[in-house]
């Protein structure tokens, strides 16, 4: 198997981890569990193509492109989805073998706020679009 398959295998069990650990969270969205069920599918695709022989990586330039517009919409609806639920009162668990619990104060949330806005901004908005059979939309995030 090749390093660029393993690495797809690899990335997408992240996404599923990490979508996974939000799940019944004090920051999970209404539909978390339903978005980590489509990583967990995603990741057990991956897994049977290279079990095949073939993983599902993309394959052109679109599909790689369409694939990190995917990406960055997930990463900064989830930071958008933590700092809409930052909120003095709420307990965050940091860690998970030996897990340590801070309740947000009036001021850490306001500080975590803070801290995600500007993660947010180092984020961004990817410098590149697709179009699909001339199609004048470029960007699937302007719909």
């Amino acid at each position: 198997m090749s390093d660029k398959n393993i690495k797809a295998i690899m990335d997408q069990a992240q996404m599923f981890a990490s979508s996974w650990s939000m799940v019944g969270g004090p920051f999970a969205a209404d539909d978390q569990l339903e978005r980590a069920e489509e990583e967990k599918a995603e990741l057990q695709k991956l897994v049977a193509g290279a079990l095949e022989g073939s993983v599902n990586a993309p394959q052109d330039v679109g599909e790689m492109i369409e694939s990190l517009l995917a990406w960055h919409k997930r990463q900064a609806n989830q930071l958008e989805m933590i700092s809409e639920n930052a909120l003095e009162g709420v307990t965050l668990q940091l860690g998970v073998d030996n897990p340590v619990e801070i309740v947000l104060t009036k001021d850490l949330a306001k500080g975590l706020r803070i801290g995600l806005v500007l993660a947010l901004e180092r984020l961004g908005k990817l410098p590149i679009s697709i179009s699909h059979d001339g199609d004048d939309d470029l960007d699937p995030d302007d719909e």
